[in-house]
């Protein structure tokens, strides 16, 4: 087993900064827990978990990760949150993994808080990545979504990403370590289970070595994201260089991300252009693209060449004004 929880601790961490580490309680996540527990920094530890109330199994485990922790002596933060309820009361439109994940990491902001950190550790692992790689694929994504996960991603780091889970459950069994199991993924009705279960070990009869293929295919898309950003940001930040110091245009810059010329965009490679579309979405929708598919982004490229003007586009979050030869974002 190729994994070093002390270095990567001491890497990303200072001698007395708390670890805010997410636990489902499932192998995961507690084979890292029980890792963290095994280094120097344990006394840092801070373990969240977070009660979706979804599963009849969940307030078991709840008592039990609660039980563990005063038998570890580590410290520990829970939440309870009616996800089914509240969903259906106030965002019905909305997919009930996305409300889940939202209340989730707003209980793992919170706790960010509290304890003065700016880091969350999660038990992601090899499979996972590779999971959602397929996943992303067959449902359509932009580049974002075949990279999906990175060991440091903003304020998520995760150490795991070069474990499989084979490894990480023969580890918790042959040290008799306790965890739990969440029996809803094994069923081959959710898009997710089906490729877990159905469709990726497929792969394994065409090459045993797939899942490091798809490991380097994914870091390589990572290269080629970076390279795509840099050039977002320079077109941008060109644009609201030359838009600000002219004096034609007098907009509030405060209330605004920014803006481009009609003309300069489209004087870019299609690629580029829906790249930007994607980063402005990004940036307007709390660091997300959950909800913008291809038909969006053309939509909002049709928008941008309209000939009508003083108009407005809005998808979600993200809000667009056509203002004569510019559009404001």
């Amino acid at each position: 087993m190729n994994i070093d929880i002390n270095s990567f601790l001491t890497k990303h961490y200072k001698k007395d900064e708390k670890i805010i580490l997410a636990c489902s309680t499932w192998p995961d996540s507690m084979f890292l827990l029980y890792k963290i527990l095994e280094t120097k920094y344990k006394n840092n530890l801070v373990v969240c978990y977070f009660n979706h109330k979804l599963r009849k199994e969940a307030d078991q485990e709840e008592k039990w990760i609660e039980n563990l922790a005063k038998e570890k002596w580590f410290t520990i933060e829970i939440a309870d949150c009616e996800i089914k309820k509240i969903r259906d009361q106030f965002y019905p439109s909305k997919w009930l993994e996305e409300v889940a994940r939202e209340k989730r990491y707003a209980f793992l902001n919170a706790i960010l808080n509290i304890y003065e950190a700016d880091k969350i550790i999660t038990g992601h692992h090899l499979d996972d990545k590779i999971e959602t790689f397929f996943f992303n694929l067959v449902r359509w994504t932009k580049l974002t979504g075949l990279i999906n996960m990175k060991e440091e991603s903003g304020s998520i780091l995760r150490p795991l990403l070069n474990l499989e889970k084979s490894e990480i459950l023969d580890y918790l069994d042959i040290n008799k370590l306790e965890y739990k199991i969440d029996n809803t993924n094994f069923d081959t009705k959710l898009t997710r289970n089906k490729l877990r279960h159905d469709i990726i070990p497929q792969f394994e009869k065409i090459n045993s070595n797939y899942k490091q293929n798809i490991n380097n295919l994914s870091s390589y898309l990572e290269e080629v994201k970076d390279f795509i950003d840099i050039e977002i940001e320079k077109f941008l930040t060109e644009q609201w260089i030359l838009i600000f110091n002219s004096c034609k245009y007098k907009i509030n810059t405060l209330s605004i991300n920014g803006y481009f010329y009609i003309k300069d965009f489209n004087k870019l490679s299609s690629l580029l252009q829906k790249e930007i579309i994607r980063h402005i979405f990004y940036i307007s929708n709390w660091k997300s693209t959950i909800w913008l598919n291809e038909s969006n982004i053309l939509e909002i490229i049709k928008f941008i060449n309209w000939k009508n003007n003083k108009t407005i586009k809005e998808i979600k979050e993200l809000k667009m004004k056509k203002e004569n030869t510019i559009i404001i974002y």
